[in-house]
């Protein structure tokens, strides 16, 4: 099982230039059942986020909003294992001394006490994380 991270989901949303067909081809595999993936809450929580701020963006751009639910169900919809942010997370999270965001901490302590070394993100503060392997989606195949 690898971790999935939330930009992963943001870029295949948006289509991100460089990322968002190589992160929509990962979700279709996590669709087709050909790639295990685990997921902290926190990944819904920092989804609805992000698509807040792009849709406030895309609305001062007087464009096309996206719809957050739609988003939301279709994420849900996908077979991934969710796992809940309990104390025994926040308190291995706030052990932590790693050179990254402290909201990081919640998925590498979440990724550390389910057995996941790996974890699919376009985000380099990872490589960071001793504890951890990052999977560039631009390298998954």
């Amino acid at each position: 099982m690898k971790y999935l991270d939330t930009n992963v989901i943001i870029y295949a949303i948006e289509n991100h230039q460089k990322y968002g067909k190589k992160c929509k081809k990962i979700l279709e595999k996590v669709q087709g059942s050909k790639l295990e993936v685990g997921c902290s809450i926190l990944v819904l929580v920092e989804l609805i986020n992000v698509l807040k701020k792009i849709n406030k963006e895309l609305k001062k751009r007087k464009k096309e909003v996206l719809d957050i639910k739609k988003n939301i169900d279709a994420v849900l919809s996908l077979p991934i294992i969710w796992f809940d942010i309990g104390i025994i997370v926040v308190k291995r999270a706030s052990e932590y001394e790693f050179n990254v965001n402290g909201v990081d901490y919640l998925h590498i302590a979440t990724m550390e006490l389910n057995s996941i070394n790996d974890i699919i993100t376009a985000d380099k503060d990872f490589d960071k994380v001793h504890i951890v392997r990052r999977l560039d989606p631009l390298m998954t195949r």
